[in-house]
């Protein structure tokens, strides 16, 4: 994957976090809606998110903008334990 897919895979996880918080903001989001994000400071990603996504659109799929302003300075994680680690050995250093 490149970087602009996997920016847009962390903000869709994001936007659909948002989504399950904000309860009257998602019902303003349209069924079967193309959304395309728009990230303030990130030119590059927002022109190749609204190319990428016209092209793929379906005939008569109504667009929707969502403009990310700011963002969190932390995780979303508050507690995290790991569970286990499979594959070749590995050392720290």
């Amino acid at each position: 994957m490149n970087n602009h897919t996997n920016f847009l895979a962390m903000i869709a996880t994001e936007f659909h976090r948002y989504l399950m918080e904000n309860d009257d903001f998602a019902k303003e989001v349209p069924p079967n809606a193309l959304i395309i994000f728009q990230v303030e400071g990130e030119d590059d990603f927002n022109r190749w998110h609204k190319e990428t996504s016209l092209k793929n659109r379906e005939p008569e799929q109504l667009v929707v903008y969502i403009h990310v302003k700011k963002w969190r300075k932390h995780s979303a994680i508050e507690e995290i334990n790991l569970a286990e680690v499979t594959g070749q050995a590995f050392r720290l250093a």
